[in-house]
């Protein structure tokens, strides 16, 4: 065999290796739109811009998607492919302003007539997306899924932003009584000031 020949042969074998190894890549369409499907939380805007929205009720794909804080209520349902049923929000509903990451629940059909609520987002779900906590105004729920932080410690945190007022810093928070270095170090990196 010729050098040509050989690295022809090289060649071809290098081609069909890539195709038969590399996972192959999903097709799709320029025509078909954005993908409805939830996102994991590294894609999307940086974390100070980002808000996660649950979107519930008779939408076409329920679940927790990413939203660009200040975005209304209507954006978050078209996100999750718009509502189902010919069912609507009311005017006063669809352009109400999201700041922070909740559960943005549209009710059935009867329910609320078109008014959709923004509730607090389970914080069993905000820790499984690493959405920061905030000192000053999380509840009791919020703070006890902490690494290390029970009901009890939860409870003395709220109870000492009540006597005391809000948190200035993070580093605050180990003025309450339990809270030691250690522990701060531990939940520091769940835990902010802004919403």
């Amino acid at each position: 065999m010729t050098r040509d020949q050989q690295g022809v042969v090289l060649f071809l074998g290098l081609l069909l290796t890539l195709i038969f190894v590399l996972p192959p890549r999903p097709f799709s369409s320029p025509s078909a739109g954005p993908a409805r499907d939830p996102i994991l939380p590294s894609a999307g805007p940086s974390p100070s811009e980002e808000v996660w929205v649950e979107v519930d009720g008779p939408v076409r794909n329920r679940g927790i998607y990413p939203l660009e804080k200040g975005k209304s209520f209507s954006e978050a349902v078209a996100k999750a492919g718009g509502t189902s049923g010919g069912f609507s929000l009311s005017p006063e509903s669809a352009a109400v302003k999201i700041e922070k990451s909740g559960l943005l629940k549209v009710p059935w059909e009867g329910e609320n007539r078109g008014g959709a609520t923004f509730h607090s987002l389970d914080p069993s779900k905000m820790k499984v997306l690493s959405i920061p906590i905030n000192i000053n105004t999380a509840k009791v729920e919020e703070l006890d899924i902490l690494p290390g932080v029970g009901p009890k410690m939860a409870q003395a945190i709220v109870d000492f932003r009540e006597a005391h007022g809000k948190f200035s810093t993070l580093e605050d928070l180990q003025k309450v009584k339990g809270l030691g270095p250690r522990k701060f170090a531990a939940i520091r990196p769940h835990l902010t000031l802004t919403d």
